[in-house]
């Protein structure tokens, strides 16, 4: 792509290079046009503009066609009100900053440099979907929807936003998805969690999107925002659950878990709020309940051991078809012991913004 240019030329810089070449003069070009020198002055210092007649009057004195003499002051005009906007989007470049610029552009999302205050006010604007930051702030204050109003208060809201944003953002780009179909989910349930155990962690991820989208859920993988500190969130775009996931602490175990946690949301709440992992809600709780019940039956749960114990975990996760991680994961977690196992979890990172499996070093 080419880069565009710093400065502008007007349609009476051309008028001029033509003159120039017939050896003319303004009180020349006057006469022939049948307006005044003060007018032709005002055209060629791009003071005043071409309208379509005088152009077709071009046409005619020049012999360049009056189409040329409207695309040449098109393109002016044009370039003059990019020229202003770059000028009222560098000045908003202080507000931009409360918005996570170094994430956005480690990850590829922001591609104008740190340099480029106009460019970086442009492409977050985009992202965010707004035209400057105060419809930023009352879109999410005042506006029609629902759970953005009830986030409008967080003190991370530039973070937030951002984060989810770029969720929606993916999720408007993936074209025609089906219509959500709860008893479709509900009969997924039991292959999505028999993926845990798949021997390629990172096929069974991009299996549950395909799977999830089939029932018209939108899965979305997008980094985690630094100090923004959540695993996953849940709302509904256009009569869909929207779910995604930000892998925080980057293994499988933690992956799995929110992703049923958030379909707990789906199956067991409504679709007007927005559902964050990590919020002391009801809903929370009651969605944490519903993923560590489908994951590991109370019934196996009762009897988990509680030493350190890798070969205990492992009989459990082979007897009950799921990833030793999330036995492990569960034991941790009630026992405040997690200095063990770390050798059954799984690592993620992310390339792009898409999930992959993190590498061994060496």
């Amino acid at each position: 792509m080419s880069a565009i240019p710093n400065y502008v030329v007007s349609t009476g810089d051309y008028i001029a290079e033509w003159m120039e070449d017939e050896g003319i003069n303004q009180a020349e070009l006057a006469r022939r046009l049948g307006t005044s020198r003060k007018h032709v002055s005002e055209l060629l210092s791009g003071k005043a503009p071409l309208s379509h007649e005088l152009a077709l009057d071009l046409e005619r004195v020049t012999g360049v066609p009056a189409r040329l003499w409207n695309l040449y002051e098109s393109g002016y005009r044009g370039d003059l009100a990019r020229r202003a906007e770059d000028e009222e989007l560098a000045s908003q470049y202080d507000r931009a900053k409360e918005f996570p610029l170094t994430y956005l552009r480690t990850y590829g999302f922001l591609t104008a440099g740190a340099r480029d205050r106009a460019g970086t006010v442009r492409q977050l604007l985009s992202i965010l979907g707004v035209a400057d930051f105060d419809a930023f702030w009352t879109t999410w204050r005042h506006g029609s929807i629902a759970y953005r109003r009830s986030a409008s208060a967080r003190h991370d809201l530039p973070k937030l936003a951002t984060w989810l944003a770029l969720a929606e953002n993916e999720a408007d780009e993936l074209g025609d998805i089906p219509p959500f179909d709860r008893t479709a989910l509900q009969r997924l349930l039991p292959d999505l969690r028999r993926l845990t155990a798949s021997a390629d962690p990172l096929d069974a991820v991009e299996t549950a999107i395909v799977r999830l989208r089939g029932v018209g859920v939108i899965l979305c993988f997008v980094p985690a925002v630094p100090g923004l500190g959540i695993h996953g969130a849940t709302r509904w775009i256009g009569g869909r659950p929207l779910i995604q996931l930000s892998l925080l602490w980057r293994t499988d175990d933690q992956l799995w878990f929110t992703l049923f946690h958030e379909l707990g949301h789906v199956l067991l709440h409504g679709d007007k709020e927005l559902y964050l992992s990590g919020e002391h809600t009801t809903a929370e709780d009651e969605a944490n309940t519903w993923a560590s019940d489908l994951l590991i039956p109370p019934t196996v749960a009762a009897n988990l051991p509680r030493g350190r114990d890798i070969a205990a975990v492992q009989a459990v996760a082979r007897e009950q078809g799921i990833a030793p991680s999330i036995v492990l994961g569960r034991i941790q977690r009630e026992t405040r012991d997690y200095a063990w196992g770390h050798a059954l979890k799984q690592k993620f990172e992310f390339a792009a913004t898409a999930p992959v499996r993190e590498r061994a070093a060496g």
